[in-house]
């Protein structure tokens, strides 16, 4: 039986995954993969994509509009995969769509902005008998599963993670650019981490993990000098609730005696992760995360970035998913990664497929850790600490201007130093 696809969105993501789709449709043995058609709202990106999918030999239909592709797909007589790379706020509802018309659905992170949503998502993949994922793609990075094979039966104390940038800063300063990035660094940065479940899995523990706290140092203002905050869709509020975007936050997890310490940040490098970084450069000679200064026409910012975790307990590791790299802090020594042939979105496409193909009765509605991990998340995002409005948005806007230089230009091009403060 052939697998028709169907993919929503052009991201960032969505267009690696429509090149993957189409090297798919012309050359994946395991599963006769047709792919049928796109949707975008924006016409330059849906031209491109048709003019590329001819270039590789495939004809596809173009979709301004989402029912329409819903539409057309509902009247084929053959398993559907619904690829939804579209806007963070849709996915929900899209979700919906592909549950009640029994297509297999493969979503982008995050899959819903809230519990009642993803409830919603839970109970109608388990009424209709049909599957969907999250393109949790750290699952795949060489760096976690290596980690996965060496915590085997060992004994696991504590997992420290940070996953931070300055993401936060680029959107304030370059709101058009960055419009299709929504929901804060909890929604956004710290979702990435359901990684830590497979951890603990192969140490043998309890994957049932509980929050003891949770702590927001800084919420998304919604432009500079503004007094307004961030919400989660986009818009701006004047309030803090569960749809104040945060920009920075820490998140302390236990299962078992094991602790887990999740951090994540859209401002820039918490004085956490310095800390960790700078002790990774003594100990190591290694630099775990990127420093650099970036301008836009009369702005100039300190861009950074970190994704890195820490392994504590019989074995104890370093594990930097963004250059790649895993380290024995006992030995102070690299570890050599596994080679795989193709990259990590390509095989979490992959394994979408595989499942997509299977017959109806043959699939899982939703997996279990998907499920616990989304509902921490949301755990984590309603148990924000609230404070003063105003308070809270001055200290904001200063951590913003802290990390930004208007009116003038950068004139060292060397890398910003990795202070403490």
């Amino acid at each position: 039986m052939k697998l028709a696809v169907y993919q929503i969105g052009l991201g960032s993501f969505g267009r690696y995954g429509f090149e993957k789709f189409l090297e798919m449709h012309n050359h994946f043995e395991e599963v006769d993969i047709e792919f049928k058609g796109l949707c975008d709202t924006d016409f330059d990106k849906r031209e491109k994509a048709e003019r590329f999918a001819e270039s590789q030999g495939v004809n596809i239909e173009i979709y301004d509009k989402v029912e329409n592709l819903y539409s057309d797909a509902s009247q084929l007589d053959q398993n559907i995969l619904i690829y939804d790379a579209g806007p963070t706020d849709t996915h929900a509802s899209n979700i919906y769509r592909s549950m009640s018309h029994g297509f297999y659905h493969l979503a982008e992170k995050p899959p819903s902005m809230k519990r009642q949503q993803h409830l919603k998502e839970k109970q109608l993949a388990e009424k209709n008998s049909v599957m969907w994922k999250v393109d949790f793609v750290e699952r795949e990075n060489p760096v976690v599963k290596k980690t996965r094979e060496l915590l085997k039966g060992k004994e696991l104390e504590r997992i420290k993670v940070f996953r931070e940038s300055s993401v936060g800063i680029e959107k304030l300063i370059k709101p058009a650019e960055k419009h299709g990035i929504k929901g804060g660094d909890i929604l956004d940065k710290m979702i990435h981490e359901v990684y830590i479940l497979d951890f603990l899995e192969s140490a043998e523990k309890d994957t049932n993990i509980e929050l003891k706290e949770a702590n927001t140092k800084y919420f998304m203002p919604w432009k500079p000098s503004s007094q307004k905050m961030l919400g989660l869709n986009g818009g701006y509020t004047e309030e803090i609730s569960y749809n104040t975007a945060t920009a920075q936050t820490q998140a302390v997890l236990e299962s078992e005696d094991t602790e887990i310490s999740l951090n994540s940040s859209w401002l820039g490098l918490s004085k956490e992760c310095r800390i960790e970084a700078k002790k990774a450069e003594e100990e190591l000679g290694v630099k775990v995360v990127d420093s650099e200064y970036s301008e836009t026409k009369d702005t100039a910012f300190i861009n950074e970035e970190a994704r890195f975790f820490i392994i504590e307990g019989e074995t104890y590791l370093l594990g930097d998913m963004l250059h790649k790299k895993l380290y024995d802090l006992d030995k102070g020594e690299k570890i050599e990664l596994d080679y795989y042939l193709h990259d990590q979105l390509y095989r979490v496409i992959r394994k979408a497929v595989l499942d997509a193909s299977k017959n109806k009765d043959s699939k899982t509605s939703l997996s279990k850790d998907t499920d616990i991990f989304m509902n921490t998340i949301f755990d984590i995002k309603e148990n924000i600490i609230e404070g003063d409005y105003l308070e809270e948005l001055d200290s904001s806007l200063e951590r913003f201007e802290s990390l930004v230089v208007e009116d003038g230009k950068v004139l060292e091009t060397k890398e910003p130093e990795l202070i403490l403060s």
